[in-house]
């Protein structure tokens, strides 16, 4: 890996960091979950659909942290604009928008998860357009390579 990036250097560390938490997260939930309903009561269906919440939506961030340390490690390694980028920006995109598929019906059941799914959502449409900038500028480098 070229070391010349500093920022994607530091955001793929602390990808890595984000994927072991949530595996991390993944066991201790319940524990966490237990602990949290101490300080605050959350009724019985709060509970479940926090836990149904954050168990469907974990898969997903999952395979997005996994797709950003990919799109990381091609930038890292100096293969920027190229369309596997364009296809992991994509799979971010849409594990953004079922994180917030997911909150959604939970927020009936807990107002707060609404933050979550509006914040997911937005996420979503801000990455879709990184995808776009991204797919545009993959299509003028190889329109260039064919010039050349």
């Amino acid at each position: 890996m070229t070391h010349k990036n500093p920022a994607a250097r530091t955001t793929f560390r602390i990808n890595r960091f984000m994927l072991i938490l949530v595996v991390f997260l993944l066991f201790f939930e319940p524990t966490l979950l237990k602990w949290y309903c101490q300080a605050r009561y959350l009724s019985p269906e709060e509970q479940y659909s926090v836990t149904g919440a954050f168990y469907a939506s974990a898969a997903a961030a999952l395979y997005a942290l996994w797709n950003l340390d990919r799109l990381l490690k091609n930038i890292l390694d100096g293969s920027v604009f190229v369309r596997d980028n364009v296809r992991r920006i994509r799979r971010v995109c849409l594990c953004c928008a079922l994180v917030a598929l997911f909150c959604a019906p939970a927020a009936l059941y807990y107002p707060p998860m609404i933050f979550l799914t509006v914040i997911m959502g937005f996420l979503c449409l801000v990455v879709n357009v990184v995808r776009e900038v991204m797919d545009a500028a993959v299509t003028i480098r190889e329109e260039n390579d064919l010039t050349v």
